[in-house]
């Protein structure tokens, strides 16, 4: 790997990628970009005055991107990854693979910016945790806080549907990792609900998190279901 300092991150890419650091550069300024704006929308624009980056490792093999990842988590070398594996953010240390091996573990992401939004929903996990005082045990399950990176970076925003409250209700209930894209209109979804998106992040840290959740969704179901009826008095053509 060869690096150079880009802002105040020293991007490091393999030899096969280096005829492309600009375009790198670009991924990295349009991420931060977009964090920025995010965070600057909801009165979080003092979390990112400083960086979550030092430095940034691009790979083009996925074996080597899980080998440095396990290295860094202090893992054993034979841990298994999932094979969509494709980006983290640990010890200010962003570790991606290249935007084509990206789309090949994972096609699902296939979207506008799509490696851009890659690199923000890593960093926005660390954003959560600013916001949070560094308390990352409150950041609640694993549908919630992938749930707000997803929806920081906007991924799958453009193929957004709400889901029915019977699909909610099982996704909060499960335990693995699931589909990140249900995890997106979930959170998506719930957001819409709330008048505080720093309200709903406090939740997970309160006894009575899955209470607030449901019942949230259930008195949403209740207004839609009274949508759909007539006020007294009135007729329906």
């Amino acid at each position: 790997m060869s690096g150079h300092s880009h802002f105040d991150t020293t991007v490091l890419l393999s030899s096969s990628l280096e005829e492309r650091r600009e375009e790198f550069c670009d991924y990295l300024r349009s991420a931060r970009h977009r964090l920025e704006q995010f965070a600057a929308r909801h009165g979080w624009e003092y979390l990112t005055d400083k960086t979550f980056v030092d430095s940034w490792e691009v790979f083009d093999e996925k074996p080597e991107f899980d080998r440095r990842l396990l290295g860094l988590l202090e893992l054993p070398g034979d841990t298994s990854l999932p094979a969509t594996f494709s980006a983290a953010l640990e010890r200010r240390v962003l570790l991606t693979v290249s935007p084509e091996l990206y789309l090949k573990n994972y096609p699902q992401g296939d979207e506008s910016e799509a490696y851009s939004r890659l690199i923000c929903h890593e960093m926005a996990h660390r954003l959560h945790i600013r916001i949070l005082d560094g308390n990352e045990e409150a950041m609640g399950p694993v549908w919630f806080y992938e749930g707000f990176a997803l929806f920081v970076a906007g991924q799958f925003a453009n193929a957004f549907q709400p889901m029915p409250v019977d699909d909610l209700r099982k996704l909060f209930a499960e335990e693995a990792r699931g589909d990140y894209r249900r995890y997106a209109a979930a959170f998506r979804q719930l957001a819409g609900m709330v008048d505080s998106l720093a309200d709903l992040l406090s939740w997970p840290a309160k006894p009575d998190f899955m209470h607030r959740i449901t019942s949230l969704v259930s008195e949403e179901h209740c207004s839609d279901d009274m949508a759909r009826f007539p006020a007294p008095g009135k007729n329906v053509d």
